[in-house]
């Protein structure tokens, strides 16, 4: 479960200012529901794997305070208290989120003049597992820096309105959120995933199952087809659409075990520079990579905690 135990940033904390046509500009901002959009953007970015089975966003409000630059973290005992409360296995916590924002407005120069939007995020997040000592500390800081209108010297161009800014902090907020979620969940390239297909009516059944995503009853066709193929390659394309099911249901070693029956047999019927076995050989070496990841990510949140 993903909870919120960051302390709301206060609006007088936010600063805004610059200078435009040599006069100062400032004007106030309020973070309020930022650390919404954070949750939920990582939430989304690590519901996509298949190593969970369920990511839940904690809707319940558990600081009041207003020391926002502190993180307070949870006692074992809260931990354990929250598990049972809400039926999870493990905590990831934002115990920080905060924002530092600068507008500029340009003066001229090469006869253009700009407006330009700077602005700053930086938190911290914990993973907790009931039951161990240790616990996961990630944190975080990013920078957003865009031009938001620009013109010549002798054109008029709006200021930076607080709108402006409001956009650009719910989209920084939600950017971080994505971009975290690489430390949570491992992350891979799918460029070289792919399901063998034929018009034999056997095999559609199989391909029935993978298309509607029923990637368990998928393995059990595409084992009754493997273990009756005659032919090298169709036993080959069979064994690397079983490594694609186990990968897609988070059995890693699985997969891998099937993807090298497959470049096995590529290996034994075909030359160095085949296609297809090329292709297969980079498959399995991805699989090889998220099988090592998901290793390290149980480590650190299990393995590891209980040092």
């Amino acid at each position: 479960m993903i909870m919120n135990n960051a302390a709301q940033q206060p609006v007088n904390s936010l600063y805004q200012g610059g200078q435009t046509q040599g006069q100062h500009m400032q004007f106030e901002l309020s973070a309020d529901s930022m650390t919404y959009f954070f949750c939920l953007s990582l939430g989304k970015a690590m519901v996509e794997s298949p190593i969970f089975n369920d990511v839940r966003l904690c809707e319940d409000t558990l600081r009041f305070d207003s020391v926002f630059v502190l993180a307070k973290p949870f006692t074992h005992e809260r931990v354990k208290m929250f598990c049972d409360v809400y039926n999870v296995d493990a905590l990831i916590s934002l115990e920080k989120f905060y924002f530092h924002g600068i507008s500029f407005s340009s003066a001229q120069r090469n006869f253009f003049k700009w407006n330009l939007l700077n602005i700053v995020v930086g938190g911290e997040m914990k993973a907790y597992c009931p039951g161990y000592s240790t616990v996961l500390t990630v944190p975080f800081m990013d920078t957003l820096q865009y031009i938001t209108e620009e013109g010549y010297f002798f054109i008029e161009i709006p200021e930076i309105a607080s709108e402006t800014m409001k956009f650009a902090m719910r989209h920084l907020a939600e950017f971080s959120g994505n971009k975290i979620h690489t430390h949570f969940v491992p992350y891979w390239e799918d460029d070289y995933r792919w399901l063998f297909t034929r018009i034999a009516s056997d095999w559609k059944r199989a391909q029935v199952f993978c298309n509607a995503e029923k990637w368990d009853k998928a393995v059990n066709e595409w084992l009754l087809l493997f273990e009756r193929a005659k032919k090298w390659k169709h036993k080959a394309k069979i064994a690397s659409n079983l490594a694609l099911c186990h990968e897609l249901q988070g059995e890693f070693q699985k997969a891998v075990e099937y993807a090298e029956i497959a470049i096995s047999l590529y290996k034994e019927n075909t030359e160095d520079d085949d296609r297809e076995r090329l292709d297969q050989q980079i498959y399995l070496d991805v699989l090889k990579k998220r099988a090592a990841d998901d290793g390290a990510l149980s480590l650190q949140l299990r393995e590891r905690l209980a040092n």
